[in-house]
Formats: structure tokens, C-alpha cells, sequence
């Protein structure tokens, strides 16, 4: 990127800057021009925040902070663990759920209930204030007897007015004055009640005699309204602390009804505690005795079938049939081995040719007298053996002892039959009490069953019955503990020392902002919204036309502006136009110089011959045409008498010389005039005649400028026809007046190139809006008049 090229966009950066500045202070001057609009705005919010202060309810702040109490700890109940698992008596709560109960028109409206807030009573304050009294400060005393349907549904005001020490007179909204004395019932739309002296009144009650009081029934609107105001901030989740915000108008009456709420909600918690606790207590005591009726028919079930069934404990019953059946399975086992034993020996003697043999040693009998006989028995064998070896059998001695031996053999053989008859017997014995044992221990399991099925029963019932007892003592442990209350009080209620709303520098301070605030915003969108060209920065964005200067309002009537002794601003201006006009021509001789606008009204004319007086008091001999052959003004702005114009001098068939249509304005050298003669019917067709272009030629043969005051470009095509002749075409636009459509119209004509050497003159500009200089200077530079 070249340097020139930095250089120039710096340049163009440089200048946006400097215009947008520009932008700004003319929007200050144009803020500060619409002075009387802040005055006016600020005069009317002061005086409305005035009236609101002064006839608005001063209210006063009551706070109280609250900790709600934990159940599950702080305490020796609490911290019982029958208590901490009990589900439904804990009493424990969320905050925030405490904080919804606090917020409820049902606590405010009962504690209103209890402290008879539902009337209140006024002392006048001053022109239509009333100050609001309570309890020893009021003089008089309201007893309700009894209350009607109304009551609660809409708000009543009534006028007290003591007018002596007996009487009263009373007047309702709408309704005639009457006389009552004190204590006499009064009835009306509210009920039925009586109006007595206050016997705790401190002051004087006949400084109160001929003085209005108010009374007001509120019914149901002022417990929704304070529920409306009441703040209730959790200040602590961990900690559990509640800050309770109450406003009222008399500060002693807020911390008494903030008291009462904070009872009434300890109480309806305790209340609800011991609602609970006693009917679950009642609740058990019921069920305990029907489960008790229950168990005792259970338990009596199972001693029946224990008794039944000769049974104590069904296992170790079992046990012991399994162990004797074995007893006597294994008694059996040796009775069969003892018989089988002694049938052996017996058939061992019984058996032919053994008569003199021993009997075998491993036959052993189960009797000792048995085995005794056995071994007499072999005995007397051997002592037979022995004596055969030396003597003959028939020895006397050898017989003897076979007789013995035959006797003896008799005797074994008996008694063996008898011990075998007694171990048959046992055997058939033992076998048939095994049989029971058996058959009883196959019965156990269903024994083991029912008798399980009735204690299972009896189970259940137990556990039931425990339980209720567990839980009644739980309940009662609760009731016990449920008097501590649900909260404890931190700070109790107190209020604040001046009252806290309406909080009168914020209002007045925010009546300050509104006051300038209204009127700001006012003309700000006003100006958003309007599509008049309202700063030079507006051509200057929508345009890139060169602005040749700018035309201050012209206060004094009368089109001239400038003369050779005028010094005013506005002739100043017209001045600097006129040097850069031959700036931006280079002093180029012989100009002729279109001047047109976009609409009828942005100053053409005028600016037309003050441009005009100027060139000619500059030694420049100027002649202005009066080209709106439609709408003429010049002749009639100059008050010059109507003549012979452009009209007659370009009809075809006109034979009108150009001397004969030119004025010499008297009293302005060098400056003469053309006017547009009668009006035209055919102004378009006129103007591209042949004879237009003699005129223009001659003019500029005989005049150093030529000026043409022609149409709106807005509105007809006349000046398009005479951009063709001019060196200069200099627009029109009027600040307020002049829309920003137009400036796309300039800015279009600029890019066709339909207008040679277009330039912008502003006017209708204010002092402060011109060329950024401020007010104070411009005047002091120019001349006042």
C-alpha cells in the first residue's frame, strides 16, 4: 500500500472524526435550544414528587430475625434415637417452606384477627393527611357485638367527631351526619357495635371535642395487602435464619402484629405437633388392644397343640426319637447275636455223639450263670478224660461223673432255653418301641410345620405389637418436647427510627432524572423518527456534493439580508458563499448559476437575489431570472410591480427584444431583474424553445452572472431543461424542512452527472449550528441588528 494512500485514509479518518464531534456539540446546542422543554418537564415531575411526598403514607420498617429450632438436635429428646428415626413426629422442616407459611394471608390475617387490627382510627394531619393512632393515643374505644356478612368484603370509612363529652356525631360515605352518645349501639352495612371513651387514653379528651377522626373498617384487603409488603429473606440455609420485614405506619403497631405473628405461628406449629401426637397415640392405644386380642388367641393355639401332640420343643424331640430308635436298633443287634450265640451251644449239646465232648471256649454265653455252668461242664470233661486214661468206664467214679455230666448237660441245655425265651422277649420289645419311635419321628416334620406356621403368626403379631409400642412412645416423647416452640428469636421486632418509604431523595432524585430524562428521550426520538435534515453531518453522510455554506435563520422580515453597511451574520454568510462560489470556479467570468431545491419553501429565491445584491455590491453586474414560470415569488418577494417576463420574450411568435424584459432594481447597483411576465400554460415547452438560448447568450454578453430561480426538481423537470446552460448548480436545502429523501436525490443527480458542478447551500441553520462556533461568540462577533 503506498504512503499517499495511508496518508489520504488517515486524512478521511481525521475528518470523520472532526465531523462526528462537530455532530455532538450540535446535538448539545440543539438539547440546550429546547431549554423551555426541560423546564417545563422538570417544573411538573417536581411538583407531582412535591404532592406524592407530601400526601403519601409514611411507613415505617419493623425487622426480626428467627432461627427455626432443628428437632434433631439441641435437645435430649431430640436426640434420642427412637426419636431421630421415628418418620412423621421430628417435626423438622425445610426453610423454605417455613418461609411460604410465614408469607401466607392465613397467619397475617389471624394475628389481624387476634389484635383487632381490622379497624384503625386517624387523626387529621393537615390539608386532606391523616396521621394514623393507636391504642392510649386514640380518645375513643369501638366494641364489636356483632358482625354481618360484609365485614370481610369491602373497606368502609367513618367520621368521628366528639362533640362532647357524651355524645358523638358519626357520618358514613354518602350518608347523613348523626348524632349517637357513647356506648349507644350503632348499627350499619358492617354490623352492630359501640363506640366508647378509651379509659387507658393519656391525653386530654376535650382537646379532641369538634376534631374529625377517621375510623376505617379494612375487611379482607389489608391482610392481603400487608402479605403483599412482607418480606421474608432466608439469611442463612445452613444456619436456618429467617429475617421477617414488616412496614406499617405507626411503628408500635408493627412490632405488635410482627409479635403476634411470630405466636401464632409457634403456636399453630405446636398445635399441629400435639394434633399429631395425640391422635397417633389414640390410634395405637386401639390397635394394642385388638393385637393383644390377637396374640393371646395365637399364643393359646400353640400350648393346645403342644398339649395335643405331647410336645415341648418339636427339634429336640425329634433329636431324641432319632437317638433312642438307634439305642434300640443297636439293643437289638446284640439281643440276635446273644440268641443266635445260645442256639449255638444249645445245638452243639443237642447234637448226637457230643455228650462227653467240651464245649467250644469261643462260644461264649451272654449269662454269667450260664457260662459258669459251661465251665463245671468242661470241667467234669477233662476230669472224665483224665480218669479214662487209667481206669475202665464202668469205674464207679467215671459213671459218677458222666451222671454229673448228664445233669449238668440238662441244666445248660434248660437254662439256655429260658435266657433265649428272655432275649426273644426283649428283642420283640426293643423292635416294638423302635416301631413308635420311628413312626413318631416321621411325624415330626409335619408337627415341625404347623407348629411353624402358628409361631410365624405369632411372629408377626409380636413384631406389630412392639412397633406400636415404639412409636407410641415416640409420639409421647414428641408431645413431651413439643412446647419449646418452633423458632427462637434472635432479635425481636423492632423499628426502624425515621420512617423508610416512600424514600424521598430517591423519588425526588428519580423525579430529577425523569424531568430531564422525558424531554431528552422526547426530542431523541422525535429526531430518530424524523426524516427532516436536521445537522450538516446528515448532508454531509448521505451525499458526497460539496457544501458551498450555510444561511442562518433570518429573524426580520423582508427578503434582503445584505447591504454594503450590514454586518449581520447572515450577510456574513452570503459574503463567504459568494467568495467560495468563485473558489470553486476559480474566479471564472461570465457564470451562469442554476439555484433550485428539491420542494417549494427551502429559501431558493431568497438566497437567489441575496446572492445576487452580493455579486453586485462586489462590482459584479448581475441579472436574476424569475424561472418558476409555474409558482413565481421573486417579483412579489421584492414588491416590485409585475411586467413584461420570460414568458412573453419565449413565446415563438414573440417579437419582445431582452431590453424590453429587463428590471434595473432600484437601490441595488449592478443588479437588475427578469420576471417570469404572465404564467405560462405550457412552462416546459417554453423553456426548450430556441429563443432561451438567445436570451442566455445575450445575458452573458452583457452581465458578469446570470441567476436563474428556477423550480423544484422534486416536483417538476424545468430545471433539468436549464442545467443544460448553467456553470454552476447550486441546491437548496433547509434544515427542518428539507427531508433525507432529498439528500438521495442530490446524491443521485451527482453520480448521472445530470447537474454540472452541483453544490449544496444549507439553509435555515441557528446560530449555535453554524460552522461549530458557539453562541456567545457569534454574537458578540456580528452585529445585533
Amino acid at each position: 500500500m503506498k504512503i499517499s494512500d495511508i496518508i489520504k485514509e488517515i486524512e478521511e479518518e481525521e475528518k470523520e472524526k472532526d465531523n462526528y464531534g462537530i455532530s455532538y456539540k450540535l446535538m448539545f446546542h440543539k438539547y440546550l435550544s429546547k431549554w423551555h422543554w426541560f423546564f417545563v418537564s422538570i417544573l411538573i415531575f417536581g411538583l407531582s414528587t412535591v404532592l406524592y411526598a407530601y400526601f403519601a403514607t409514611s411507613l415505617y420498617q419493623i425487622n426480626s430475625t428467627i432461627l427455626l429450632r432443628d428437632e434433631n438436635k439441641g435437645t435430649e429428646f431430640a436426640s434420642n434415637s427412637l426419636l431421630s428415626e421415628s418418620q412423621g413426629y421430628s417435626g423438622s422442616s425445610s426453610v423454605e417452606n417455613e418461609a411460604e407459611v410465614f408469607r401466607s394471608e392465613y397467619l397475617i390475617s389471624k394475628a389481624i384477627e387476634e389484635l383487632n387490627f381490622s379497624i384503625s382510627f386517624f387523626q387529621n394531619n393537615g390539608f386532606l393527611r391523616w396521621r394514623e393512632i393507636y391504642k392510649n393515643e386514640v380518645p375513643i374505644d369501638l366494641l364489636i357485638k356483632e358482625k354481618n356478612e360484609y365485614f370481610n368484603l369491602r373497606e368502609l370509612e367513618v367520621l368521628i367527631i366528639p362533640v362532647s363529652n357524651e355524645e358523638f356525631i358519626l357520618k358514613e360515605d354518602k350518608k347523613e351526619e348523626k348524632k349517637y352518645k357513647f356506648g349507644q349501639d350503632v348499627k350499619n352495612s358492617y354490623g352492630t357495635f359501640s363506640i366508647q371513651k378509651n379509659k387507658d387514653f393519656f391525653g386530654n379528651f376535650n382537646d379532641y371535642l369538634n376534631s374529625p377522626l377517621k375510623m376505617i373498617f379494612h375487611g379482607d384487603k389489608l391482610s392481603r395487602d400487608i402479605s403483599e409488603s412482607f418480606d421474608v429473606e432466608i439469611v442463612n440455609k445452613l444456619a436456618s435464619v429467617i429475617s421477617l420485614t414488616i412496614y406499617a405506619e405507626h411503628p408500635l403497631k408493627g412490632k405488635d402484629l410482627l409479635n403476634k405473628i411470630l405466636e401464632i405461628y409457634n403456636r399453630e406449629a405446636e398445635e399441629e405437633k400435639n394434633s399429631l401426637a395425640k391422635n397417633t397415640i389414640a390410634f395405637i392405644d386401639e390397635q394394642l388392644v385388638d393385637l393383644t386380642e390377637e396374640l393371646l388367641r395365637i399364643e393359646n393355639e400353640a400350648e393346645q397343640y403342644k398339649l395335643r401332640n405331647s410336645i415341648t420343643d418339636v427339634s429336640a424331640e425329634a433329636q431324641l426319637f432319632l437317638n433312642s430308635t438307634t439305642a434300640n436298633r443297636q439293643q437289638v443287634a446284640e439281643i440276635t447275636v446273644q440268641i443266635d450265640v445260645l442256639e449255638s451251644i444249645e445245638a452243639y449239646m443237642s447234637e448226637s455223639g457230643n455228650e462227653f465232648e467240651t464245649i467250644p471256649g469261643t462260644l461264649s454265653a451272654p449269662e454269667p450263670t450260664l457260662n459258669e455252668l459251661i465251665q463245671n461242664y468242661n470241667k467234669l470233661q477233662q476230669d472224665r478224660e483224665r480218669m479214662l486214661r487209667t481206669t475202665q468206664p464202668t469205674n464207679p467214679i467215671v459213671i459218677n461223673i458222666s451222671e454229673q455230666l448228664t445233669s449238668l448237660r440238662r441244666s445248660i441245655i434248660e437254662s439256655i432255653k429260658q435266657i433265649k425265651n428272655s432275649l426273644i422277649i426283649s428283642k420283640r420289645s426293643l423292635e416294638t418301641s423302635s416301631n413308635q419311635f420311628q413312626s413318631r419321628a416321621s411325624r415330626v416334620p409335619t408337627m415341625e410345620r404347623e407348629l411353624l406356621d402358628i409361631n410365624r403368626k405369632q411372629g408377626i403379631k409380636q413384631e406389630h405389637y412392639l412397633l406400636l409400642v415404639q412409636k407410641r412412645e415416640e409420639a409421647a416423647i414428641t408431645l413431651a418436647a413439643a412446647s419449646s416452640g418452633n423458632s427462637k428469636v434472635i432479635d425481636p421486632p423492632s423499628s426502624s427510627e425515621y420512617p423508610v418509604k416512600p424514600n424521598k431523595k430517591i423519588i425526588f432524585g428519580l423525579s430529577l432524572i425523569f424531568g430531564f430524562g422525558l424531554p431528552f428521550g422526547l426530542i431523541y426520538f422525535k429526531d430518530r423518527w424524523d426524516e427532516k435534515v436536521q445537522f450538516k453531518s446528515d448532508v454531509e453522510k448521505s451525499t458526497k456534493v460539496p457544501i458551498l455554506g450555510e444561511l442562518s435563520r433570518k429573524v426580520k422580515k423582508g427578503v434582503i439580508a445584505i447591504s454594503k453597511s450590514k454586518r449581520t451574520m447572515i450577510a456574513e454568510q452570503i459574503r463567504f458563499i459568494r467568495t467560495s462560489l468563485a473558489f470553486a470556479t476559480n474566479n471564472k467570468e461570465k457564470k451562469v448559476i442554476l439555484v433550485t431545491s428539491g420542494m417549494s419553501g427551502e429559501g431558493k429565491t431568497f438566497f437567489s437575489i441575496n446572492l445576487a445584491i452580493s455579486l453586485g455590491l462586489a462590482g459584479k453586474k448581475v441579472v436574476v431570472l424569475e424561472f418558476d414560470l409555474r409558482k413565481p415569488a421573486l417579483m412579489n418577494a421584492l414588491e416590485l410591480p409585475k411586467s413584461k417576463g420570460l414568458s412573453e420574450y419565449l413565446d415563438p411568435d414573440s417579437s419582445i427584444n431582452t431590453k424590453d424584459i429587463i428590471t434595473h432594481w432600484e437601490g441595488q447597483e449592478n443588479v437588475s431583474i427578469i420576471s417570469c411576465g404572465e404564467i405560462p400554460e405550457n412552462p416546459a415547452e417554453l423553456m426548450l424553445g430556441e429563443r432561451i438560448i438567445k436570451l442566455l447568450s445575450e445575458l452573458k454578453n452583457n452581465f458578469d452572472h446570470v441567476i436563474i430561480d428556477s423550480a423544484p426538481v422534486g416536483l417538476v423537470s424545468d430545471a433539468f431543461t436549464l442545467s443544460d446552460f448553467a456553470d454552476v448548480t447550486i441546491y437548496m436545502v433547509r434544515y427542518n424542512f428539507s427531508t433525507k429523501a432529498q439528500l438521495n436525490t442530490i446524491e443521485d443527480i451527482r453520480k448521472t452527472k445530470r447537474f454540472k458542478n452541483p453544490m449544496i447551500v444549507l439553509n435555515g441553520a441557528k446560530l449555535e449550528m453554524t460552522y461549530g462556533y458557539g453562541e456567545a461568540y457569534g454574537k458578540s462577533y456580528y452585529q445585533k441588528s
